[in-house]
């Protein structure tokens, strides 16, 4: 016994080449792509014990693209050996199996938690991901068209799994299994979400050696499948430049600072908080430099967006003054060194104004400490 694989594709044809394609013994040219309920009413295993490319044909009859319309869809029929088909089938089931016993146990994890039942929910979180490792590599295996979308889930509920019980080594192996399947820049852009997460969870433990390949890897592959003025490539370059200042890695953090700033002016409104985000990332940069002239109109522009669209208690407002006011304080030391190098060359070190700019100077470097 046989059974069906149908794959759509949507092309365009002239008069000439669709004559040529619905010639074919196994290519045909419908108005538009079957649905699931069409596909399986091609072949009824109750009716067809060798269903073979003939009947095929005729039961396509009343979807094909007569030659005088423009075609829409091209698709190819093929028979599938039974033996085939039969352990796609046994791989399938097994497959849901291991789902559900997953889910069973994530469902016993998540009441564990919601009892706080502290010693039992990373055990029970673990039970769940080893189920689902093993529904998603074995998912991996079957090599069906129409069955991405499972491989896509099922390795990004083993990651979120493996998240949950503290596995973050296999947490980092499921997304990059899920990102080795042919999926959707959506899906894509989920498992990538998933790579920062977890490079948030190393960067704030100071594993900055792990989280860097991690963020390294999601900036490479949104700059091959992004746009280079989309959002989320902007502020995977934001994530990885902070790594980067994080470990004193200036030079590698500036450039992917103005990247992000560039993108965001160019994409975002004005006064949008992402551009204020990156004004005083950039800024706040220069300022660990010692490039106080570049990082000053910066944080001022950051802070008058921040003024203007957030809530006066909002803790990014109070990180902007924080910066700007330090800013200040760094900027007031190099003026009060100045004076004070000016006017002890010239009045001696004894002088009234001499000792009240000194004076001016040490209280400003105590109010540092």
């Amino acid at each position: 016994m046989n059974n069906l694989a149908i794959k759509n594709n949507a092309l365009t044809f002239n008069e000439a080449e669709e004559q040529e394609w619905c010639l074919s013994h196994d290519i045909f040219l419908l108005a538009r792509a079957l649905t699931e309920d069409e596909k399986k009413q091609l072949y009824d295993p109750a009716k067809d014990q060798i269903p073979n490319l003939a009947q095929v044909r005729k039961r396509l009859d009343k979807y094909q693209s007569a030659f005088s319309q423009k075609p829409k869809v091209l698709t190819h029929i093929t028979l599938i050996p039974a033996d085939e088909h039969e352990h796609a089938l046994k791989t399938l089931n097994s497959v849901k199996t291991l789902h559900a016993k997953a889910k069973e146990m994530a469902t016993m994890a998540f009441t564990a938690k919601m009892e706080e039942q502290t010693d039992q929910v990373k055990r029970l979180y673990k039970q769940a991901f080893d189920y689902e490792r093993k529904a998603a590599m074995l998912s991996a295996n079957t090599h069906k068209d129409d069955i991405e979308q499972s491989h896509f889930m099922l390795f990004k509920s083993a990651a979120n799994l493996a998240l949950e019980a503290d596995r973050y080594e296999e947490a980092t192996e499921m997304i990059e299994l899920g990102l080795s399947h042919e999926l959707t820049i959506e899906m894509i852009e989920e498992l990538l979400g998933l790579l920062d997460y977890l490079a948030d969870i190393y960067y704030e433990k100071g594993e900055y050696s792990k989280a860097q390949p991690l963020l390294e890897k999601a900036l490479a592959i949104r700059s091959d499948k992004l746009e280079e003025e989309h959002w989320d490539r902007a502020n995977s370059l934001n994530s990885l430049a902070l790594l980067y200042q994080a470990q004193g890695e200036y030079e590698k953090a500036e450039p992917l600072l103005e990247k992000a700033l560039a993108i965001h002016e160019k994409i975002l409104d004005a006064e949008h908080p992402d551009v204020a985000m990156s004004l005083n990332n950039l800024g706040s940069l220069y300022q660990k430099q010692g490039q106080y002239d570049k990082a000053q109109p910066l944080l001022e522009k950051a802070l008058a967006i921040r003024e203007k669209t957030l809530d006066t208690e909002h803790i990014d407002l109070a990180t902007s003054l924080n910066n700007l006011g330090f800013l200040y304080q760094e900027q007031a030391k190099l003026l009060f060194d100045k004076a004070l190098t000016i006017l002890q060359k010239r009045l001696g070190n004894h002088h009234p104004y001499v000792k009240i700019t000194h004076n001016h100077l040490v209280w400003l470097l105590q109010g540092r400490q």
